[in-house]
């Protein structure tokens, strides 16, 4: 009888030591599979959005009217000389009548008949080609504008076009907030992916 009581307590303590040691082990398990699951989903590669593959820059466009169709604000354009160099844009079913595209607000600007206001416009662009997807910023460094610095500008930096487009539209004005203006309304009606948003 003694000897069958000790092998019971013997059996006891192994049953309950295994048991006791499964116990632990599968509290561990548990413990950790939380943290596992968590460095999977930080390990899982981030695809961008639209919105993260973007250049954007800030402007400021001189406006002197804004229209619901493209007629009445050819009719307003023609109605002041002084808006020759002016253009008209397209931007969600309205049309704006801007005659400069500034990076800062001019106060001299102000001055011109019809007076006009700054307008802020961010312009972005979305472009799969490198030099177009830049635009933004291209447009903000004047020197890009002059005639007389073409053999300056990298061309792997601008669209293909951009110099004969330049010498076109320098002929309108020399003024680079100007030629600014039209090189954007250019390739923004060219391009479905620049945008303008206010």
């Amino acid at each position: 009888m003694k000897a069958l009581r000790n092998n019971a307590i013997f059996q006891a303590m192994f049953i309950g030591s295994i048991t006791g040691l499964a116990g632990v082990i599968l509290f561990v398990f548990i413990l950790q599979l939380p943290t596992t699951t968590e460095e999977a989903a930080e390990t899982i590669p981030t695809v961008q959005t639209p919105e993260e593959q973007q250049v954007q820059q800030q402007y400021f466009a001189l406006q002197h009217g804004v229209f619901s169709n493209f007629d009445s604000a050819a009719q307003f354009l023609g109605t002041y000389p002084t808006l020759n160099k002016a253009a008209v844009v397209k931007v969600d079913e309205q049309y704006f009548v801007w005659s400069r595209l500034d990076t800062e607000k001019v106060e001299t600007a102000l001055t011109i008949v019809p007076t006009g206001f700054y307008k802020k416009i961010t312009i972005m662009s979305s472009c799969p080609n490198p030099a177009e997807f830049q635009l933004p910023v291209t447009l903000k460094d004047s020197k890009m504008f002059s005639l007389e610095d073409t053999e300056a500008i990298d061309k792997q930096q601008v669209p293909k076009d951009w110099t004969a487009l330049m010498t076109e539209v320098s002929k309108l004005s020399t003024n680079p907030n100007v030629v600014r203006l039209h090189m954007f309304i250019n390739y923004f009606e060219s391009l479905d992916c620049l945008k303008v948003t206010f």
